[in-house]
């Protein structure tokens, strides 16, 4: 039976916004930062695309507003280009938003606030999976951008706090939500009450392995956060590093480590009754996460798992094609398949055989 696992939905509030924006890719992005004041709030970022009616601004912190032009006052060029916070700076920050219940940690590349005490393992913790992420794409010839902004990361003490916070904020949560990565102010947000009893994190640890890389793909160009992406292919590398394999450093090498157990037995339930273009269907549009979110999830770690075991390189240009996509520009079928053929061939029957028998060699 196939099992209703956490479809994991948040990060595609940026999908359905992109979408609604794409009137806005005639003008834009800005070749410099400004500061303005919409409502009393000051703001400063660099315009990315706008019209009469509509304004996106890329924050300094990484957050994405919009608001109407004629709603901005006292604005003006405060550089010549994009310049995201500091760690420093997003550490100030964060600790103006947050109560004197929570203290703010930073690494390289993350800053963190969370409750006192033992929940400043999440800065180690998270700035470890960067490294697993940036080091598996990296030996498989991806060349990754340095983030722009702090990568941001909000850690409560239990369920019930998470909850509220996300209720408060204006974006209730799905019951049995672990965690989640907001794409509006690509931040990642989680609890983990495990730590006051000791317990350890691995009852949330896929789902927030996902989100993390999810919010790392986004800011180190492996995805493009303002341009339609292929759902199979952010779902499925998410996925990927669920299985301790990729996120562990200390885990063994061998491609047994690397897969995800849950996903492949999805797959294989469902493989019965499978249809003969359902790999067609996955690559040309997003449908089936619509129609059959668990096949659509269970394929997409399927494909993404084959494709990075037996033709790494192709897998890591192609990725680096999709993420270089103009920003708000839609992504028609038929381009989503040329682009896939480009790197995998024409051949999609063939390429569907070799899959099928790439699982069942699989343990």
């Amino acid at each position: 039976m196939l099992k209703q696992r956490n479809l994991r939905c948040t990060v595609w509030l940026l999908a359905a916004w992109t979408s609604c924006a794409l009137g806005l890719q005639a003008e834009g992005p800005a070749p410099f930062m400004m500061l303005t004041q919409v409502g009393g709030r000051v703001l400063e970022g660099q315009p990315l695309a706008w019209t009469a009616d509509t304004m996106l601004l890329l924050g300094r912190d990484g957050q994405l507003h919009q608001f109407a032009p004629q709603r901005a006052e006292n604005s003006k060029k405060s550089a010549p280009s994009f310049r995201g916070y500091s760690i420093n700076e997003m550490q100030t920050l964060l600790r103006e938003e947050f109560d004197n219940s929570f203290e703010v940690s930073h690494s390289q590349h993350f800053v963190v606030a969370h409750p006192k005490g033992v929940w400043s393992v999440w800065v180690d913790r998270l700035e470890s999976l960067y490294r697993s992420f940036s080091h598996y794409l990296s030996v498989r010839g991806f060349d990754l951008d340095a983030p722009q902004v702090p990568l941001v990361a909000i850690v409560f003490r239990n369920q019930a706090d998470y909850y509220s916070y996300a209720a408060k904020s204006g974006s209730p949560l799905q019951p049995g939500t672990l965690g989640h990565y907001d794409p509006t102010s690509n931040r990642i947000y989680l609890f983990d009450a495990g730590l006051e009893s000791g317990q350890d994190w691995g009852a949330s640890v896929d789902t927030i392995i996902h989100e993390a890389t999810h919010q790392t793909a986004y800011n180190v160009g492996v995805h493009r956060r303002f341009a339609e992406q292929p759902r199979w292919l952010v779902e499925g590398l998410a996925m990927m590093f669920e299985a301790r394999g990729l996120w562990d450093p200390r885990s063994t090498q061998t491609r047994a480590d690397r897969i995800n157990e849950g996903r492949l037995a999805d797959f294989r339930y469902l493989l019965a009754n499978r249809s003969p273009d359902t790999l067609v269907q996955l690559i040309a549009s997003d449908n089936l996460f619509r129609t059959d979110a668990g096949a659509a999830y269970a394929e997409a770690w399927t494909l993404s798992f084959f494709l990075c075991e037996t033709r790494p390189q192709a897998y890591c240009d192609y990725l680096q094609r999709v993420g270089q996509r103009k920003a708000f520009s839609s992504y028609s079928a038929t381009k989503r398949v040329q682009d896939f053929r480009r790197y995998f061939g024409n051949d999609f029957k063939q390429l569907d055989a070799e899959f099928c028998h790439f699982v069942d060699d699989l343990p």
